[in-house]
């Protein structure tokens, strides 16, 4: 004992073996730090002593240190439960942490943007879950929690989340599992994970990392500081979001401010062409069509950067009104037809079905369907075919376009309906990954569907159904 008050360098510290000894003690109330060895028998009597000595900082240092007795120890008011003999070096980083004025520096969980937060907890033993509920009791967060993972991670698929504490070793599902399945889901890829475990081998706190956790807490934990680890994560992820948000408004007003002047850029090549008087050699007339395109290929980046902002955001509402799907294709294949031009490629469309006619929005399906054209154009050979072809069903309207090209080199081709993804890199384009996400939403937003069929350096075709409505 004397040995340990020596090396804490004060003697603001007090440690007992036995619990009767505090009577023996003076000047008790002047102390930062008591720690008092126990079997946790007298758990009631530490807890009266807590209440007695509210500015007392109290350890509990123990050789049967268990999850039942941590959670017990935390609901009385003890801050720490250490593991006996006690480690000086845990001593050594309490003093460490006061400040000038000599007063323990606490986390503060004030902030307002932590309320209402959503934690998830998955731990197939109850007791663990009792102790990290009361641990993060006071922090205003919103708490769930699951003894069965499998029962999580229905519900990840719904619902968003801002941390996840997972278990590793559960019998269902291990937490590495499960938090692969979270990094799945459109709702909460991109949530903060921390794991708490009893393993404390590294291959698996290797392997935690490497799934992107932001935290590796070992059993038993310290309250204090996963509750600074917890308050923390949430923190950085609450800034990160922040930051996202300013990016993305600050880049839908650039486009936004980008649109008009495309649009004129436009207008006057489109009149250039039209001639209105002037005489244009070959060259000069190549020249207008390929800036032509290429102004057309910037307003349909600009476009899609829009629109992508507002699908996130839920601002775009469909028009929807009688339109014939094969007069709204021949439009596109006009207004894009000096891209095919300049890559000396063949465009055929075949329409099968008699009647086209149906409820659209005209301006969202034109954009799908320019945006299936242009890629089409730019990742084709030069001098092929590309084909479009438009029947029905007896419910159904079905467009699809092909091409002869690299194909799409990705394990599922669906995946380049993702956000982001996008081909242009080892096709050596330029590409912002956009274009046929937005179709997929633009599509599915009329209630239908959208897939692509692929083979390498071989083809791509993208199909489209769109259901017939009652006119």
């Amino acid at each position: 004992m004397q040995e340990l008050v020596s090396k804490a360098e004060n003697e603001n510290i007090i440690f007992v073996e036995d619990f009767r000894e505090l009577k023996g003690v003076k000047n008790l109330a002047l102390k930062k730090l008591c720690i008092i060895k126990t079997d946790f028998k007298n758990i009631n009597q530490i807890k009266k002593f807590c209440k007695t000595h509210p500015n007392l900082e109290v350890w509990i240092a123990s050789d049967e240190i268990s999850r039942k007795n941590i959670l017990s120890a935390n609901s009385c008011g003890v801050k720490n439960v250490v593991k006996y003999p006690v480690d000086t070096k845990l001593i050594h980083n309490f003093f460490r942490k006061k400040d000038k004025t000599g007063e323990i520096k606490q986390v503060s969980t004030s902030n307002y943007y932590l309320k209402g937060l959503k934690v998830m907890i998955v731990d197939d033993n109850q007791m663990n879950i009792d102790l990290l509920k009361e641990t993060l009791s006071d922090m205003g967060l919103e708490l769930s929690a699951f003894t069965k993972p499998l029962e999580a991670a229905k519900i990840i698929e719904y619902n968003k989340y801002d941390l996840f504490l997972l278990d590793i070793m559960m019998p269902e599902m291990s937490g590495f599992d499960l938090a692969e399945v979270i990094k799945k889901t459109k709702l909460n890829s991109d949530t903060p994970i921390m794991f708490i475990s009893a393993l404390n081998d590294p291959e698996n706190k290797i392997r935690s990392f490497d799934l992107g956790s932001y935290a590796y807490i070992e059993k038993p934990f310290n309250i204090n500081v996963v509750r600074s680890q917890i308050y923390n994560a949430l923190k950085i992820n609450c800034l990160r979001e922040a930051l996202n948000d300013r990016k993305e408004t600050f880049l839908a007003m650039v486009t936004h401010d980008l649109k008009t002047p495309v649009n004129a850029e436009i207008c006057a090549l489109e009149l250039l062409l039209k001639n209105n008087g002037l005489e244009l050699n070959e060259m000069q007339h190549e020249i207008i069509k390929d800036i032509l395109g290429a102004a057309k290929y910037m307003k349909n980046l600009v476009d899609n950067i829009l629109h992508k902002y507002k699908f996130d955001n839920e601002n775009l509402k469909l028009n929807k009104k009688q339109a014939s799907l094969k007069v709204l294709i021949a439009e596109c294949i006009e207004e894009t037809k000096y891209l095919f031009e300049e890559k000396h490629q063949q465009l055929m469309f075949n329409c099968s079905s008699r009647n086209s006619e149906t409820m659209v929005d005209c301006i969202e399906i034109k954009r799908v369907i320019q945006n299936l054209l242009f890629n089409s154009v730019e990742y084709a050979y030069k001098n092929s075919k590309i084909t479009i072809e438009l029947y029905e069903t007896k419910t159904d309207f079905v467009f699809s376009i092909k091409n002869f090209s690299h194909g799409i080199d990705l394990a599922n081709p669906n995946d380049v309906f993702e956000k982001f993804v996008t081909l242009a890199e080892q096709n050596k384009r330029a590409g912002t990954g956009l274009g046929l996400y937005i179709c997929k939403k633009i599509i599915e937003a009329h209630g239908g569907n959208i897939y692509a069929e692929s083979k390498v350096d071989d083809y791509t075709k993208i199909t489209f159904i769109l259901p017939k409505m009652n006119i």
